[in-house]
């Protein structure tokens, strides 16, 4: 028996940038691999894979598709060619998947789930759910997120295979979707290995990089950056790289810090390889989380943060030490393996640095017996992609 060569996997991720997701990256490495057909429809063009064509406005399908889009249309003109292009692609797919094109589906959260339950997903199409944001019930407030949450509820019986971090996440989201937990491989937001490390990591530079690399928000950097930048210690400077150019006020505030010589900034997109040499050129990671009651994708589910740290996994898998915040999740890690500091107060950053710098080999040496221990994502990866292509329908050879 062989994998039916007619039909495709359909990769149907909810976010910009999928190459940011480690777990995303190796699984599409691992379709490739085997040579398995696959269309990776996503919200930016220029990252969609195969067949796969932008979904660029995909948060308004949640509820009511025509209106939301006449509604949008109306509040932003400007975009109306970009949010009827989307709406032509939605209906694109949904005809594509019951035109049984698609054999299996991978999707991720509530809004993957929820695209394809406004779809009407045939229940025989089985759909691979990965989990990375817990849609807590007790958080929604607003018509959108109970739209999101019924949606979610409705396609839950499709799932054939899911995946979460850590077993206290996987047990927290079998219990909010009163899913078997069975259904459920739990793996770390983590990188493979890759690359090799550089034949000599210094720690004799000049000025030594502390590095944050990620989304500026309030729930992790923004509102301590001012704070971090003002009590760097000479010896060291503080480098800040997002993906995405931030809002003007947050950029104006950047650009003041670093006309002042007290961080560097840089702003664009790395593929791993490029991301991996930031981070080598590193000494120490910061990876801040403040959980905010605003929104369901950073309380809840980023106070139970864990193995879903995907900053604190990279620095990790590369020997950096960290500095985080003390969530329960994160001090359990850090006192199994000490290979960092948790501040509750940071602008006592300095002293941070300080204490890992005065035993950097120590640190360094824990922070990747915790990636090989607890984050490497490898062997789980494999035994999950096993499942994964199990799923999809055989055809005699």
């Amino acid at each position: 028996m062989e994998l039916s060569p007619q039909k495709k996997i359909l990769f149907l991720y909810p976010y910009g940038y999928w190459r940011a997701n480690p777990i995303c990256v190796s699984l599409i490495e691992r379709c490739q691999s085997d040579n398995l057909s696959f269309d990776l429809f996503c919200p930016t063009a220029s990252h969609c894979l195969g067949e796969g064509k932008e979904i660029a406005e995909w948060v308004w399908f949640v509820r009511r598709i025509i209106p939301s889009a006449i509604k949008q249309s109306f509040r932003r003109p400007w975009k109306s060619k970009t949010i009827w292009e989307s709406v032509v692609q939605f209906f694109r797919l949904k005809g594509l998947i019951h035109q049984n094109y698609y054999s299996l589906i991978v999707t991720c959260d509530a809004t993957g789930l929820s695209l394809l339950s406004q779809m009407k997903l045939p229940q025989k199409i089985p759909v691979v759910y990965l989990s990375f944001h817990i849609l807590f019930r007790s958080e929604l407030r607003t018509a959108n997120e109970r739209a999101l949450a019924r949606n979610e509820n409705a396609l839950l019986s499709s799932i054939s295979l899911a995946m979460s971090q850590d077993e206290t996440r996987m047990r927290l989201l079998s219990k909010e979707l009163d899913l078997s937990q069975e259904l459920f491989d739990c793996i770390a937001v983590a990188p493979e290995e890759r690359f090799p490390f550089p034949p000599k990591i210094s720690t004799n530079t000049p000025r030594k990089m502390v590095l944050y690399c990620g989304n500026l928000e309030k729930w992790n950097v923004e509102e301590i950056l001012e704070k971090v930048a003002r009590n760097i210690p000479p010896e060291f400077y503080l480098r800040v790289h997002t993906h995405f150019k931030p809002p003007n006020q947050l950029l104006n505030k950047i650009r003041y810090l670093e006309k002042r010589n007290q961080l560097h900034f840089t702003f664009d997109f790395h593929d791993e390889r490029g991301l991996v040499d930031l981070i080598d050129e590193s000494y120490i990671g910061l990876a801040p989380y403040f959980p905010q009651p605003s929104s369901w994708m950073v309380n809840q589910t980023l106070f139970h943060i864990g193995k879903a740290s995907t900053k604190i996994a990279y620095y990790c898998s590369r020997k950096k030490p960290v500095i985080t915040t003390p969530l329960p999740s994160l001090q359990e890690a850090l006192s199994k393996y000490p290979f960092g500091v948790a501040l509750t107060d940071w602008a006592d950053i300095g002293s941070a640095i300080a204490q890992i710098d005065s035993s950097y080999s120590l640190f360094s040496e824990n922070a990747y017996r915790y990636y090989q221990g607890e984050l490497n994502p490898t062997l789980g990866l494999n035994q999950f992609w096993e499942k994964t292509k199990a799923l999809i329908p055989k055809t005699s050879a």
